[in-house]
């Protein structure tokens, strides 16, 4: 089932609730909507590693695109807006999380936590050696490597010099691997190989 379709903002309804919204508006944000939702859940779910929820920030990424959409329709990249906008939830919510775990944890006095991720041991232990990164970094790799930017357009989406997103980039991609490597030798030597 695509939850896409069934989940994103009304257009339609926005339009005739607020009588601002001429039908070119409706029909480009439409189009944006359609072509920008794949990459901007793929980022989510990167940065989750939970589908459901990566869906629902989307979402929430996209209303606040529509609710904004006669000042950010005219920018020269609206995806980049509403990208940074659900980078900006993405971090919230993993904040939350991380409280609420908290929370648990001292409540319970015991720091089993059950975990709701519903992802494969790849996607984990590359979400967590990416948290382990400066957050301009991760999201430099996260803008190159995973969402396929070139170097120009991430220095541009996080208003750096491209040298910068370079040496950030080469230094991430060691930090990473580094880590990925240990973790990967203390799951071997903790169990069967």
């Amino acid at each position: 089932m695509r939850e896409s379709a069934e989940r994103r903002p009304s257009a339609t309804r926005h339009a005739v609730e607020d009588g601002r919204r001429d039908l070119g508006a409706e029909d480009a944000y439409d189009a944006f909507f359609q072509d920008a939702w794949p990459r901007l859940q793929g980022q989510a779910y990167v940065l989750t590693g939970n589908l459901e929820q990566a869906q629902d920030l989307t979402q929430e990424a996209l209303l606040r695109a529509w609710t904004h959409w006669d000042r950010i329709a005219g920018y020269e990249d609206p995806e980049g807006w509403t990208r940074r906008v659900l980078h900006n939830l993405c971090i919230q919510s993993w904040r939350r999380a991380q409280v609420r775990r908290l929370d648990d944890a001292r409540a319970t006095a015991t720091s089993t936590v059950s975990a709701t991720v519903a992802a494969s041991d790849d996607h984990v232990l590359l979400a967590e050696a990416m948290r382990h990164l400066p957050g301009d970094q991760a999201r430099a790799l996260l803008l190159h490597d995973g969402l396929g930017m070139t170097v120009a357009e991430t220095a541009r989406e996080l208003g750096v010099p491209e040298g910068t997103v370079k040496s950030w980039l080469s230094r991430t991609r060691k930090t990473v691997a580094a880590h990925l490597t240990r973790s990967v030798r203390a799951a071997q030597g903790g169990g069967e190989r």
